[in-house]
């Protein structure tokens, strides 16, 4: 119970801090990104949560008139939602990159630098709640100790009687899946950016390069046999965690060769391949 439990702890601690590793790898084609727009990425990121968590709740009511069925309500809302939130997340990006071309100010790096915090700060709390429900199964003997028929009891004793490995499996795919994230987030920056800079389609590439994203992810474990999607300690199979993991390592691969393709191209005097490794000394 010990190791499961130090297991989904570590597992937590590394999903908050992985961001930080496509972050650094994309960050050495832009290494003079302005960080005051990391913040604002986690700020915008903050206001479409709220916002976007309203407009979802008053258009399902508008939609379904209340008369729909909890299953379907939540199908809609899930994969509605990601429409909602990412055109308000890049309508956010949009305006605020656009008030910094009046200074004059590196739109591209500007772009990253918001992708980055919102990749930051997206699902963080997931982290978070990996190592609060490890602290538990260490110390309350995998749920025993814990208010008998509470929804936390009955969380922590389902993810303690998962095996070792279905634990270790889910773990890296929700690691692999924040990775993925940022560097997608840091991907819709550049877009953005391009959009403002005359490339108008490239704004529409963006959610569209997220909802596949996020779709297809759903749409995998679908078709693997999970009755909910998304990765969940101790509810997801073995199998759809592996599978899922390299559908992630994937994403992360083309997007980051794209990313920096871009980077490099848009100037290679000032980034080429011995800047880069300066960069890295």
């Amino acid at each position: 119970m010990i190791l499961k439990g130090l297991l989904v702890v570590v597992s937590g601690f590394v999903f908050i801090f992985s961001s930080g590793i496509p972050m650094n790898m994309i960050s050495r084609f832009r290494p003079d990104y302005k960080r005051e727009a990391t913040y604002w990425g986690m700020g915008i990121w903050a206001i479409t949560f709220f916002l976007s968590t309203f407009l979802q709740k008053f258009i399902m009511q508008i939609i379904t008139g209340g008369q729909t069925s909890a299953n379907s309500s939540s199908i809609i809302s899930y994969f509605g939602g990601d429409v909602v939130t990412t055109l308000l997340l890049q309508l956010g990006m949009f305006y605020f990159l656009k008030s910094r071309l009046d200074k004059d100010e590196d739109i591209d790096s500007n772009g990253l630098a918001l992708g980055f915090g919102i990749g930051m700060i997206a699902h963080v709390f997931t982290g978070l709640n990996e190592i609060g429900i490890g602290i538990n199964i260490i110390f309350s003997h995998g749920g025993e100790n814990l208010a008998a028929g509470s929804v936390q009891a009955a969380t922590v004793a389902q993810i303690a009687q998962a095996s070792v490995a279905n634990l270790f499996a889910t773990s890296l795919s929700t690691i692999f899946f924040r990775v993925a994230l940022l560097t997608i987030s840091a991907v819709q920056g550049y877009l953005v950016a391009s959009a403002i800079k005359g490339k108008s389609k490239r704004f529409w590439a963006g959610i569209l390069l997220y909802i596949v994203f996020t779709w297809g992810a759903s749409l995998l474990e679908l078709a693997l046999g999970e009755g909910n999607t998304g990765q969940t300690l101790g509810v997801t199979s073995t199998l759809t965690s592996v599978v899922t993991s390299v559908y992630y390592l994937a994403t992360t691969f083309f997007c980051y060769r794209w990313l920096t393709k871009e980077l490099q191209s848009s100037n290679p005097k000032k980034f080429n391949k011995r800047s880069i490794k300066n960069v890295r000394n």
